[in-house]
């Protein structure tokens, strides 16, 4: 059966139901992005050596989420994207050239920032070869960008055939990354990352029935342990990462699913909700903002209760306030009229949807403001 048969065994849903629950995974995630990196590109640097453990332990807390953290986002975006992988090409070209579109922009952007700003690490251009290098296959900050446009391609194109071969394919890729010593860049990313994806977009039933268990607390518990253990043979154990990161990820994205469903209509999940329904602004701009914050006088080296309270607090702070940065800058630039950035130019986008239309298939209404993240609110 291919995908686009699937519908008939497995209803997608509509196009007006809006689920709450990936939402709300997406919101968590991207809020673990932006704690991963303040904890690698600024914590870590200004930290004293009396609270070293300190340290080590936010280091290990965010590698032991790196298994889940990625993996249950991109599961999460084939998901939303399973529909619209089914139909015909011409309505998805709009799709493609804005998700290409924001990623050879925003490289642009980094190139011009990391080449004013060279100390925090960072993955970067150097060359014209590196450029085009880019261009074809993402080493970049950006890479998120460029395996989202990527792997939507890839999933059309192999939609004929049998679902189970393709992602087992995905997944022996995904087992083997190790090998080719690549782990140090983000192309490793973009290859370990593809099976969550194309999972995501050729079984989000499976998905729907993860999100309908119903498990009691302790279960929840109990798998919430599994993973801890699974997370600790990753970061502890020696062995290559990314078969025991995705033996972690078979854990961990059914643990995040059901923890964003267990959030149900809580505050705290209508406000992940929100931020996941906006996760383009924060993973574009949040290193920016962390670009201007490396450069502040900051220091967590003062002993007593005050310093062990900043040392433990300072990535959890720092996080929110690099979100609400971004979101003020996003806000900033749409009003100076630089709504380019974050979505095609508008005769490029009416030209596509035009195109899209020729097919028979909907064209939302020009607003002429930004719009939230594409489809982050339907399975369509």
């Amino acid at each position: 059966m291919t995908p686009s048969e699937a519908p008939s065994a497995h209803p997608v849903a509509p196009r007006h139901e809006r689920l709450s629950w990936p939402d709300v995974a997406k919101g968590a995630c991207i809020l673990l992005v932006v704690l991963h990196h303040v904890i690698l590109k600024d914590y870590i640097f200004l930290v004293g050596a009396a609270f070293d453990p300190v340290e080590d332990t936010w280091h290990d807390l965010t590698y032991a989420l790196k298994p889940v953290r990625m993996p249950l986002f991109f599961a999460v975006s084939g998901f939303f994207a399973a529909s619209a992988v089914a139909r015909p090409w011409r309505a998805s070209w709009r799709r493609i050239a804005s998700g290409y579109y924001l990623y050879v922009v925003w490289l642009g952007v980094y190139v011009g920032v990391y080449s004013l700003e060279r100390d925090i690490p960072a993955n970067r251009v150097v060359s014209v070869a590196d450029l085009f290098g880019e261009l074809a296959w993402a080493v970049s900050s950006m890479w998120f960008l460029y395996a989202l446009a990527v792997y939507f391609v890839v999933a059309k194109l192999l939609r004929r055939i049998p679902p189970a071969a393709v992602v087992g394919a995905a997944a022996t890729l995904s087992v083997s990354v190790s090998a080719l010593g690549i782990e140090e860049n983000n192309r490793f990313s973009v290859l370990v990352h593809l099976v969550y994806f194309l999972a995501g977009a050729y079984y989000p039933h499976v998905l729907r029935r993860i999100a309908d268990l119903r498990l009691s607390g302790v279960a929840l518990l109990g798998l919430l342990v599994a993973y801890g253990g699974a997370a600790a043979v990753v970061l502890y154990s020696g062995l290559p990462w990314s078969p025991t990161a995705f033996a972690a990820s078979l854990i961990g994205i059914p643990l995040g699913i059901l923890l964003a469903v267990r959030a149900g209509d809580s505050r705290v999940a209508d406000a992940l909700a929100w931020v996941g329904r906006r996760t383009l602004r924060v993973y574009v701009l949040h290193l920016i903002v962390l670009v201007v914050l490396v450069q502040l006088p900051l220091a967590l080296g003062e002993r007593g209760t005050l310093g062990l309270l900043a040392a433990l607090g300072y990535p959890v702070l720092m996080t929110g306030l690099v979100v609400l940065a971004c979101f003020g800058l996003h806000e900033a630039l749409v009003r100076l009229r630089c709504g380019w950035l974050f979505a095609l130019p508008a005769p490029l986008d009416q030209r596509l949807a035009a195109l899209a239309a020729g097919t028979g298939q909907p064209v939302p209404a020009d607003t002429g403001k930004v719009p939230n993240d594409a489809r982050s609110g339907s399975t369509g």
